[in-house]
């Protein structure tokens, strides 16, 4: 190796290694260590519901733009059906950089028609082929329904579900083990049937629907939340949603004093309630702003000033699930022709 190349590969490995030193984390209940900002792969739905799936690779390049950028944390879900585009992203990554596998962090989930205590393993292995991984760092029950292979609904228990996912911790399979979407008397019940307790929750949290009593319990508990959609309607996706927009006048001044943009304040505000935020893209500029957060704190009133703002607004209405008897969700008031036009519209949810 000639000089030059020596002195870049090692400048390389000393940024990189800053990079990891510099990485916000949370403890879990289980002594894990969990990185605050992960990338998230959900690519979202076209207009009938159907899910928007990557193109050459695209979101294999962004799982890999944001391991360069300092993410330590990728968020994924068997039901996002990315799972391999993760898997190649990383592995790129470690190639490049050789980088340890232990030190990134992998989040997947289960899916709802995979609820049977003898199901869990499996889904996993599968989710583990497709990443090209022997395990994962966390594996989440995505909801507490529980639903057949085809779509019909199955009356078995998430403590059944939960059974399973033990046997998966106790096989080294994960290393913590949590749910997503569960509600408080849900995670309460959880909490009380469970041998290994939960070490994650992962809900929607952003200043419109900030959620404070399920996260006050989780914290009382030593339950870390992670925060998807951290940035609700404010970017002005829905045209519903409440205020703010990303112009308002609030919003405007915390980002002018401290440097920043609008969507840089609002993951910040998810950290200082040491949540872990989950910020979504395939724009390597993006991905870049959404981990420059950590150079920076939000003051107590500053927190409390955009939490102000809630309304308890969800960015989705999973309305096709309100028949099921463990739907975690307040209803809202719809009308069976609303409720149609949801179900035809979310199709592979």
């Amino acid at each position: 190796m000639d000089g030059a190349r020596l002195v870049y590969t090692l400048l390389f490995a000393c940024l990189n290694c800053a990079r990891v030193l510099a990485t916000l984390t949370f403890t879990l209940n289980d002594g894990n260590q969990i990185p605050a900002v992960a990338l998230g792969t959900s690519l979202g739905h076209l207009s009938d519901g159907t899910r928007v799936l990557p193109v050459n690779h695209s979101l294999a390049r962004a799982v890999q733009w944001a391991l360069e950028a300092g993410y330590r944390h990728i968020d994924t879900a068997t039901l996002y059906r990315v799972e391999d585009e993760v898997g190649l992203g990383l592995h790129n990554y470690l190639k490049d950089t050789h980088t340890n596998r232990d030190d990134i962090y992998i989040t997947t989930k289960l899916w709802n028609d995979a609820h049977k205590r003898d199901e869990v393993i499996p889904a996993l292995i599968a989710s583990l082929v497709q990443l090209q991984l022997n395990y994962v760092d966390l594996y989440l029950m995505h909801y507490p329904m529980a639903y057949e292979k085809d779509g019909s609904i199955s009356l078995t228990d998430y403590l059944e579900t939960w059974k399973g996912m033990e046997n998966a911790y106790n096989l080294n399979l994960t290393k913590s083990i949590g749910v997503s979407n569960f509600n408080i008397s849900q995670m309460q019940r959880l909490w009380d049937n469970s041998v290994i307790k939960p070490a994650v929750l992962q809900i929607e949290v952003n200043p419109t629907i900030t959620q404070d009593e399920l996260v006050d319990w989780c914290q009382k508990h030593g339950v870390v939340v992670m925060a998807y959609s951290p940035f609700g309607g404010i970017l002005g996706r829905k045209q519903d949603a409440p205020p703010p927009r990303a112009d308002h006048p609030i919003l405007k001044r915390i980002a002018a004093k401290y440097n920043k943009t609008v969507p840089q304040i609002l993951l910040r505000y998810l950290l200082d309630r040491k949540m872990v935020a989950i910020p979504r893209s395939t724009n390597k500029e993006r991905i870049k702003q959404n981990i420059d957060i950590l150079d920076f704190s939000l003051t107590i009133d500053e927190v409390k000033e955009l939490s102000s703002f809630n309304k308890n607004y969800r960015l989705r209405t999973p309305a096709k699930w309100y028949s099921h008897p463990h739907f975690p969700f307040e209803k809202k008031n719809l009308t069976d022709a609303e409720i149609q036009y949801i179900i035809e519209h979310s199709i592979e949810d």
